[in-house]
């Protein structure tokens, strides 16, 4: 697979019809429904904060909503929240259907530790749909994704790839073992794109609501650096 040479995300692409849509999806996660659902709560939460409007409810799966300006185009917004242990629906169609359709797709999991791109055991069937789903005929022409685990980076950065290709998606990643209850970034990142930043800014906005990275008792040595920063951005 060749390698694009694009240096800079393409929003302009993202926003092209007006629209900009997204899926938050949490878990599901194998430390239970509980633990889950306290994270869904604080990104319901802070969602709310950022200033958009809850319009839709179902049982697992909460949709908001906002209107905002991007290059002088009023481009409308459409986020669902999701709570993958509680989903009322098919939540494997949701996913395939996400892949396929949505400017944005995060998904808040435990990595596989570099073993295959599994995430979890209890999400790997949403690794069997990115394997399935790329070719889509109607897939976005341009998607970002941001892969909350810990270490994305290192395990997924190149293997994703495999399934995504280059050309058209963008990945935003975690170097370091994280604090799965930390769910501010993500709407740091929604916040930053509906204002215009730039990417440097976003990751930027995005460390700095992060944190400093905890110390692991699997963080070798020469990685406890003070100046660490979770989050770096994948263009191309």
């Amino acid at each position: 697979m060749n390698k694009t040479t694009r240096t800079v995300p393409r929003y302009d692409m993202m926003f092209s019809d007006g629209k900009f849509n997204a899926t938050l999806l949490i878990g599901p996660d194998p430390f239970g429904a509980f633990y889950d659902y306290s994270v869904f709560q604080g990104a319901r939460l802070k969602l709310k904060k950022n200033g958009l409007e809850l319009t839709g409810h179902k049982v697992g799966m909460d949709t908001f909503e906002t209107v905002f300006n991007y290059n002088g185009n009023s481009i409308r917004a459409r986020i669902r929240l999701v709570h993958g242990r509680s989903y009322s629906g098919d939540l494997h169609e949701l996913w395939r259907e996400s892949l396929a359709y949505e400017d944005m797709v995060y998904l808040k999991s435990h990595a596989g530790y570099g073993k295959h791109l599994s995430l979890s055991d209890d999400v790997s069937c949403f690794t069997d749909a990115m394997k399935e789903g790329f070719s889509h005929p109607d897939r976005k022409p341009y998607q970002l994704y941001y892969l909350d685990c810990c270490k994305s980076e290192m395990y997924y950065r190149d293997l994703f790839r495999e399934y995504v290709g280059y050309e058209g998606v963008d990945l935003i990643l975690h170097q370091w073992f994280c604090n799965y209850i930390i769910i501010g970034p993500v709407v740091v990142l929604l916040r930053e794109l509906m204002a215009g930043s730039d990417f440097e800014t976003i990751v930027a906005e995005m460390n700095d609501e992060y944190g400093v990275p905890h110390v692991d008792v699997e963080d070798d040595p020469e990685d406890l650096k003070q100046d660490r920063k979770m989050v770096t951005y994948c263009v191309g």
